[in-house]
This record gives C-alpha cells, sequence and structure tokens, in this order.
C-alpha cells in the first residue's frame, strides 16, 4: 500500500471516529433535555448543583433545627425497598 492511500485510509477512521463520538455526545444530550436536569437516566443517579455556600448551611442546621428536623419521603425504586 502506498504512503498517499494508508494516509486517506488514516484521516477517514479518523473523521469517523469524531463523528461516532459527537453522534454519541449528541444523542446523550438530547436525552438529558428530554428528561430535564434533574431526572434520573435509566436508574442513574440524580445530581442538581448546589448553589449554597458550606458555611451559610452549616450555620442555618443549628442543633435545634437538627432536633426538630422531620425525614423526607424518598421515592422507591423498581425494587420497592428504596434502591434503585
Amino acid at each position: 500500500m502506498n504512503r498517499r492511500r494508508i494516509a486517506v485510509l488514516a484521516g477517514a477512521a479518523a473523521m469517523a471516529a469524531g463523528a461516532a463520538v459527537v453522534g454519541l455526545a449528541t444523542a446523550g444530550q438530547a436525552g438529558r433535555e428530554r428528561r430535564g436536569p434533574d431526572e434520573p437516566a435509566g436508574g442513574a443517579a440524580v445530581v442538581h448543583e448546589v448553589r449554597e455556600r458550606p458555611e451559610d448551611v452549616a450555620e442555618y442546621w443549628t442543633e435545634e433545627r437538627m432536633r426538630d428536623a422531620r425525614p423526607v419521603d424518598m421515592p422507591e425504586g423498581p425494587t420497592g425497598d428504596g434502591r434503585p
């Protein structure tokens, strides 16, 4: 095989790999936009950005507030026991 043919094939392979990466990234982003930023994707963990400063949160949660806090109902997963 001559050098030119090798260069063309290598370039084509690189373009195909790049297109595959872009395609996968685009598909993932489209799925996220349909679900919303805080909804899990097929059992994945929910992630959201925390904007409060840790110092402010620590100051807010006094001993009295911690004592009076009530647990939040957690959604049940497909197993029915709270696990995904």
